[in-house]
């Protein structure tokens, strides 16, 4: 299914994104819930064990990370009103490529950004969609690495724009919470910490939906079993 788009709208991809979003409002705050609780947990343990807190592969979230973008990346893609409970179970199934596919990318983009931080970035948009490959495509994780570059690299440009608007807000947003001193500075278990947590996985949760919207337009572009994207 491979660049099966021929066209990228970008007011597409963010009215998909806000659609699915308020779709899944209902079932999104209770497994945000859990996720803040268990990111709250692992953020203690890594502060107790010397770890960098919530630096990818280098904080205990890293193990669990995916599973919990899994779901997510379920939950956007699928159609059907499918419970968490059943979504899990498939997670869970395929949990090790899920793991392969976040390692791989990491490691990926983290040598590209110390290397020449160009390519870094590069790789993060050419890998965007990386995730909702392996799921909704089933395949293994290096053709899920694969796909999404083909997928992205016809509308490099575009996609960039989008994870730039996004990206830009978020980092307005995280440096307005940390200005204001609302963030853990020692990442001791307090409620600085809690917020951390909420901070972090509110980012994440937006972030995977919206790369689940390009996703859609990227495979589908124009003919989405989603109402807002046809």
């Amino acid at each position: 299914m491979a660049g099966a788009g021929s066209s990228f709208a970008i007011g597409r991809v963010f009215a998909g994104w806000g659609w699915l979003l308020n779709r899944d409002v209902s079932r999104l705050l209770p497994f945000l819930s859990i996720w803040v609780a268990v990111q709250f947990g692992l953020f203690a343990i890594d502060h107790f064990m010397g770890l960098n807190r919530g630096l990818g592969l280098l904080s205990t979230t890293f193990l669990v990370d995916p599973f919990f973008l899994g779901v997510l990346y379920l939950m956007a893609l699928q159609d059907d009103n499918q419970g968490v409970g059943a979504l899990t179970s498939v997670v869970l199934s395929r949990y090790l490529g899920l793991l392969g596919v976040y390692i791989l990318t990491s490691i990926g983009i983290g040598i590209g950004l110390v290397l020449l931080v160009l390519p870094g970035l590069a790789l993060a948009v050419l890998w965007a969609v990386a995730l909702p490959v392996f799921l909704a495509e089933r395949k293994s994780p290096t053709d899920a690495i694969r796909g999404s570059f083909d997928y992205v690299r016809p509308h490099f440009w575009p996609v960039l724009g989008v994870l730039v608007v996004f990206g830009v807000t978020i980092m307005t947003f995280a440096f307005a919470v940390t200005y204001l001193g609302l963030t853990s500075e020692d990442g001791a278990p307090n409620l600085a910490l809690l917020m951390d947590a909420l901070v972090e996985v509110t980012f994440a949760a937006l972030g995977a939906y919206l790369n689940a919207a390009i996703y859609r337009e990227l495979a589908f572009s124009g003919r989405h079993d989603v109402g807002v994207f046809d």
